[in-house]
C-alpha cells in the first residue's frame, strides 16, 4: 500500500528556496518515506542517495546539486530508513545495504518508475549504489552508478573511526563535518540542518542499534562478504569519483573498482569526502558530463 501522508516545503529543509524541487513523504510498505523530486516528468530518472554520517539526509547531502540536476533530469532523492524524515526503522538481521536497497526500489515502484535509473550516491549512498549493482536481482533496473567516495564497504582508512561516535552535541557534530567537508561559507547552514536530523527522535538508536553488543551465547559467525567480486565484468556504466583530500578511504580505491568494471571511469577531485556539499557546481558538472555521454542530455 502506498499513500501520500504529507507534501511540504518546510522551513527546516535546505531546499525551500527553489521551485524546481518538492518534498513529499509517502508510505512505502507502511513506512514513512521522505523524498525530494523535481525536473521534467518525462525526463531520464536520476536517483540521488545521501551519505550515512550522523544527521545524513537527502537535503543535507544534495541541497545545492538537486536544482542543477532538475534542469534536465527527473530527480528523486529519498531519505534512507533510519535517516532524515523517513521512518526510524531498521533491520539488524541483514546487512545495512540490503534492506535499504529494497526500500529504495519499492519507493520507485510506488512512484511508477519502472525504467532503469541512474544512481548517484555520496559515501554510504555511493556504496548502496554499488551494492545494488552487485546484486543480480536489481542490476537490470540500474542504467548507471556514480559513486562519490563510496566504495561499497572496503578500503576504509583509519580516520573512518573518527566519525563513528556522536554525543548529541553540536560541537561534536562540527568535528565530524570538518572531517567530511572542506571549508565553506555555507558550513553553518549545513551544520544546522545536519544537527537537526542528528538529534531527531529515533536517529541515534537507528544508527547505534546494529552495533549493540550481544551475549556470547548468541554470537554466530557471519558468512564471508564476497563484495566486490560480484562486480567483476559488470558492463553497466559507472563513474568512480575519488578525492585526494579524503582521509576516510584508502587512496587508489577507485582504480581497484575500475579494474573490475569494464565500463567504469575514475575521476580525481582535490577535495575531502563530500565535494557535492562544498563544491556542488563542479561536482555536478562532472556527473552531468558522464550522464550526458550515456543519456543524450537526459531529455
Amino acid at each position: 500500500m502506498t499513500s501520500t501522508i504529507r507534501s511540504t516545503s518546510t522551513e527546516t529543509t535546505l531546499l525551500t528556496e527553489t521551485p524546481l524541487i518538492t518534498e513529499e513523504t509517502i508510505l512505502v510498505a507502511n513506512l514513512e518515506t521522505r523524498y525530494f523530486s523535481g525536473g521534467p516528468e518525462n525526463g531520464t530518472p536520476v536517483v540521488f542517495l545521501h551519505d550515512g554520517a550522523w544527521g545524513g539526509a537527502s537535503d543535507v547531502t544534495w541541497s545545492q546539486v538537486l536544482p542543477l540536476a532538475a534542469e534536465n533530469f527527473r530527480v528523486i532523492a529519498p531519505d534512507f530508513l533510519g535517516y532524515g524524515g523517513s521512518a526510524k526503522s531498521i533491520r539488524v538481521d541483514v546487512s545495512p545495504f540490503a534492506f535499504r536497497i529494497r526500500h529504495i526500489f519499492s519507493l520507485l515502484d510506488s512512484l511508477g518508475v519502472t525504467e532503469p535509473v541512474h544512481i548517484v550516491g555520496n559515501s554510504f549512498g555511493g556504496s548502496i549504489g554499488l551494492r545494488a549493482l552487485a546484486d543480480e536481482s536489481y542490476r537490470g533496473r540500474i542504467a548507471s552508478v556514480t559513486t562519490i567516495n563510496g566504495t561499497g564497504g572496503p578500503w576504509k582508512a583509519p580516520d573512518m573511526t573518527k566519525i563513528g561516535d556522536f554525543d548529541g552535541t553540536r560541537e561534536r557534530l562540527e568535528e565530524i563535518v570538518d572531517i567530511l567537508c572542506d571549508a565553506s561559507e555555507d558550513k553553518e547552514s549545513h551544520l544546522d540542518a545536519r544537527f537537526g536530523w542528528a538529534t531527531a527522535p529515533g536517529h541515534f538508536t537507528a544508527m547505534r542499534g546494529p552495533h549493540m553488543p550481544i551475549p556470547e551465547a548468541l554470537k554466530v559467525e557471519r558468512p564471508a562478504d564476497p563484495f566486490p567480486a560480484p562486480l567483476e565484468g559488470v558492463s553497466t556504466p559507472a563513474l568512480l569519483v575519488e578525492c585526494s583530500g579524503d582521509t576516510l578511504l584508502e587512496a587508489g580505491w577507485s582504480q581497484k573498482l575500475k579494474a573490475l568494471l569494464p565500463n567504469a571511469q575514475a575521476e580525481l577531485l582535490p577535495y575531502k569526502h563530500c565535494p557535492n556539499i562544498t563544491h556542488p557546481q563542479e561536482t555536478w558538472n562532472l556527473i552531468n558530463g558522464f550522464l550526458e555521454t550515456i543519456t543524450e542530455g537526459g531529455k
